[in-house]
């Protein structure tokens, strides 16, 4: 320090002595007295990737030479490099403009105001003013003036957010309860209960199709949940005997599954575990009329509609579409497969054990189907075997995204970007504008700090109804829009980037309690020791920078250039910690 204070007296001697002549000697011996420099803030801070340079000076009254003048150009010097901005001119009142005029008869005051790109290096920097006087007129003569410091380093904690992104999972789709409905009808004659399989309807191909379903369904003797018996007449007869019909044909089609699951068990030499069956006799159809009616390609068939809809009283309904069948050979074909019993039968899928899933998933995953195998990685927590059973679900089902989004999905667990990057240009070619593939390009973007990218994404995502208002969240943060970042993140609490949310929007408080009830994590244990050294809470600060290295060592070397921590570069407990 004695060496660097004789270089600059010997700078100001020769120069005093160079300028004498000029009368502008008093201006260089007095440079560092009678012109002050103060920074709006010390360190400068990094703010959506823009640093604010904002210096207020001061001329003391009968300091300035009237015909000098003198350029000031703040200057950010880190390891690397240096980034010059523009200079300011201030001018005696005898010279010409450009430049601020300085009254020699009263202090002045200026401002500098210039804002500059982020560059990696800068947290560990040094803001110094360089100037140079001259004479107006003599600038080929200007003498540099010693440098000098008025801001030390750039905060960067508005570019600490974590990786706990919102990830997207596709869906596996497995179910671990499916249940497999069958039904089928038989149909009954004319004001008939008695089950004919001569009937012209139940000849038919397709419901004698539906019977033997039904049948093979039964054989199969899986769980059964419930099985439903349904009757029901055409609506052209009286009320209570169409009851009272419906009633009989429910007992018939009753009877026929009974007889059904008689014969199957002597076919197949077992007792079948039947429930009881619910019956229900639904009278006449005449809703079920109504649809076919209006279905059909009756020319007649609206004013056929509005006719029996005039009527209120069922007894006359009845008696009119009884009458429409004289007249309309056609509808008493539409009456016909309203006369029927339903069978409607309901059944347990058998499924494998979650047990023999997992087994099964990693020792012959070939025994699964592509929605088994999914479900499978959501059995473990080691992410190293859900990696395994999604590279299975590729291989065996290549043409499925599912297996290459949910691979990316363990890689950014793993903070592998670049490897889940690979997985999700798969993904993306299978199914393009996938929400979740979307969704984890967002964040693979975010992590790179491709943050017009990442928004796109998100945005696309979102559009798929993925929520992604969170990761949105993270990356207003980066933008240095903090309350965004705050309406982004309504409704959620206690994570790393919500406080850090809240301390950049000048919410300590708010910042504490989301910090204290996040899952502990290095990152939040060094926002809580930032927010000690704002504090300057010593305790607080080398408690949480210890808990914070011992989960990361590399917050070690960070927090010894973090201007956060300027006041305790030097102090021992601090040194001790970070070395």
């Amino acid at each position: 320090m004695k060496n660097v204070n004789l270089k600059i007296l010997a700078v100001l001697l020769v120069t005093a002595a160079f300028f004498s002549s000029c009368g502008l000697n008093k201006m260089i011996r007095d440079y560092g007295d009678e012109i002050a420099f103060t920074p709006q803030v010390n360190p400068l801070e990094n703010h959506g990737g823009q640093i604010a340079v904002n210096l207020n000076g001061r001329v003391s009254d009968g300091y300035f030479h009237r015909r000098a003048k003198l350029e000031l150009t703040p200057v950010l010097r880190f390891e690397g490099g240096e980034k010059e901005m523009g200079s300011i001119v201030l001018r005696g009142d005898r010279t010409s403009a450009p430049g601020t005029l300085v009254n020699r008869g009263a202090n002045t005051n200026f401002a500098f105001n210039e804002t500059i790109a982020f560059e990696e290096g800068m947290e560990a920097s040094e803001l110094f003013v360089r100037a140079r006087v001259y004479r107006e007129g003599r600038e080929d003569r200007a003498v540099n003036l010693p440098e000098r410091k008025v801001a030390d380093g750039v905060i960067n904690t508005g570019q600490r957010v974590d990786k706990g992104h919102d990830l997207a999972l596709s869906p596996h789709g497995y179910e671990k309860v499916t249940t497999v409905t069958r039904s089928a009808n038989i149909y009954f004659a004319y004001m008939r209960h008695n089950i004919n399989w001569r009937l012209p309807l139940n000849r038919q191909a397709e419901h004698e199709q539906k019977i033997q379903e039904l049948t093979d369904f039964l054989k199969k003797q899986w769980e059964i949940k419930s099985i439903e018996v349904n009757a029901w007449a055409s609506p052209e007869g009286e009320v209570a005997f169409n009851e009272r019909l419906s009633e009989n044909r429910a007992k018939a089609t009753e009877g026929y599954v009974n007889n059904l699951f008689r014969r199957l068990e002597r076919e197949l030499e077992t007792e079948m575990v039947k429930p009881e069956l619910q019956v229900t006799a639904k009278g006449e159809d005449f809703d079920g009329f109504m649809r076919v009616l209006n279905a059909s390609d009756l020319p007649d068939r609206q004013a056929i509609a509005n006719v029996v809809n005039s009527q209120l009283a069922p007894a006359e309904r009845e008696r009119r579409i009884k009458d429409m069948t004289i007249i309309y050979a056609e509808i008493e074909k539409l009456l016909e497969p309203l006369r029927r019993g339903e069978i409607v039968v309901t059944a347990f899928e058998p499924k494998k054990t979650d047990e023999e899933i997992a087994m099964l998933s990693t020792q012959d995953p070939s025994q699964l189907d592509v929605k088994e195998l999914l479900y499978a990685a959501t059995l473990t927590d080691d992410l190293q075997t859900q990696l395994a059973i999604y590279k299975s679900a590729q291989r065996l089902f290549p043409q499925d995204y599912r297996g290459f989004n949910n691979a990316a999905y363990v890689y950014l667990k793993m903070e592998n970007a670049e490897d889940a990057a690979k997985e999700l240009e798969r993904a993306n070619q299978l199914a393009p504008n996938n929400g979740h593939v979307l969704n984890n390009l967002g964040v693979v973007a975010a992590w790179e700090r491709d943050i017009e990218n990442a928004q796109s994404y998100f945005e696309a995502a979102q559009a798929q109804g993925v929520r992604t208002a969170y990761n949105v969240g993270t990356l207003m943060i980066l933008k240095g829009d903090y309350q965004a970042a705050l309406t982004s993140f309504a409704g959620r609490t206690c994570t790393h980037n919500i406080a850090l949310a809240h301390l950049l929007a000048g919410n300590e408080s708010a910042a504490m309690t989301n910090l204290d009830c996040a899952p502990e994590s290095a990152q939040v244990a060094y926002l809580k020791a930032v927010i000690g050294a704002r504090r300057q809470n010593n305790n607080m600060v080398f408690e949480n920078l210890r808990k914070a290295v011992q989960l990361n060592p590399a917050y070690k070397e960070e927090a010894q250039v973090d201007r956060e921590f300027i006041r305790f570069f030097n102090v021992a407990e601090f040194q001790e910690i970070v070395r």
